[in-house]
């Protein structure tokens, strides 16, 4: 089987786990594996398998690997980038492909369309291997460049939503392919939940606009006086200050409670926890936007329903077997969703979570999602 070179902005990233999932899922089809990315982070993890920093011990002598037709597809690749500065962008993409080369590697993968796609397809031209990536929300929607030029120059391109698959396909003709960031679900045990006096909610993410808390908040502050409900808020980011204080002016601080940022593991044992983990994403208005958010697979895997907006991957999510779904930035339709979750019984709300774990194991499987990745990967 080839092996499959990851190329990332970062790793590993807190937020980012679906390229450990991903990688690690790969791995588990039968392919060798590593990781290159432009910065690497300092983690107590220890992965089995190798690591490596673009552009950093580059040996000079697999120039030899690269052909004359290469050379030319990766050069007309780069002279059609407008995103990035064409000098660095060649410089990068060759110190990259010596590294691949030196690796043996067959065939790359890139997450993100921006900087790491780009360098990657320069990598893959110039030793003739295979290549493709994957988009995720804020590099298509929010700082896309040359999306057009990167999906006709990859072997495939994959899309983590019907909404976004649609979108390449009006962008250029090229070889997209729809494939959801899946979730390791033997990982994810659906637990039994205590009955409480109170709704126990949960958020999980980042602490910015498009995450959605702030109308979280204002849906809660409406039902203050109908509903008993506790919120953890897990997660740090640039409005957390904003937050904390648009909590105080509604009275909610003895009501809800911000955890700050948790490891992956704390999700796993705490998420079954809580009755509903609430997710009211939208597009920020610099266009930013989740597309197949991750943690609503992760809660629904434990049995815990959600509330969500219903815009692009989260629409393929979560069923109304499994939770509900609002209009984005749409704090009534919220707030009365929260209302209807509170007056179900508890054994409705178990009856909810394990459709939510059924939904996860039956379409969300990583292993099963690396499996198709893993053919399409074999048989370009």
């Amino acid at each position: 089987m080839k092996k499959v070179a990851f190329i990332a902005p970062t790793y590993p990233v807190l937020s980012e786990t679906f390229i450990q999932t991903e990688v690690e899922s790969i791995k588990a089809c039968g392919h060798e594996v590593m990781v290159f990315a432009f910065d690497i982070n300092k983690s107590e993890q220890r992965f089995d398998y190798d690591l490596a920093e673009i552009a950093q011990d580059v040996d000079w002598n697999l120039w030899t690997q690269i052909s004359q037709r290469g050379l030319l597809k990766a050069m007309h690749f780069v002279h059609g980038q407008v995103g990035l500065p064409k000098r660095s962008l060649f410089y990068y993409g060759l110190k990259l492909a010596m590294q691949l080369a030196e690796k043996k590697v067959d065939h790359v993968h890139a997450h993100f369309a921006q900087h790491t796609a780009a360098h990657a397809i320069v990598a893959a031209r110039l030793l003739n291997i295979s290549c493709s990536f994957v988009a995720h929300g804020h590099d298509v929607y929010e700082a896309a460049f040359d999306i057009k030029n990167k999906i006709e120059a990859s072997d495939f391109v994959v899309a983590v939503c019907q909404d976004m698959l649609n979108d390449f396909d009006n962008v250029a003709r090229g070889n997209v392919k729809l494939l959801h960031c899946g979730v390791t679900t033997d990982k994810f045990i659906l637990r039994g939940k205590q009955p409480s006096s109170h709704l126990r909610l949960v958020f999980l993410g980042r602490l910015v606009e498009q995450k959605g808390v702030h109308h979280l908040i204002e849906a809660l502050a409406s039902l203050k006086d109908r509903v008993e409900f506790q919120l953890d808020i897990v997660g740090t980011g640039d409005m957390e200050e904003d937050l904390i204080k648009q909590v105080s002016e509604h009275g909610l601080s003895k009501r809800v409670t911000f955890l700050g940022a948790k490891p992956h593991d704390w999700v796993k044992e705490h998420l079954a926890d809580y009755d509903c983990l609430v997710a009211p994403f939208c597009f920020s208005k610099t266009g930013c936007v989740d597309t197949g958010p991750l943690v609503l697979k992760e809660a629904m895997a434990v049995g815990t329903p959600v509330i969500t907006t219903n815009i692009m991957g989260c629409k393929e999510i979560v069923t109304p077997e499994t939770g509900y779904l609002v209009d984005e930035q749409n704090v009534q339709q919220l707030a009365t969703s929260l209302a209807q979750f509170a007056r179900l019984t508890f054994q409705e709300r178990l009856k909810m979570g394990y459709h939510a774990h059924k939904r996860v194991v039956d379409s969300f499987n990583a292993y099963v999602q690396a499996k198709r990745l893993s053919g399409w990967i074999e048989s370009v």
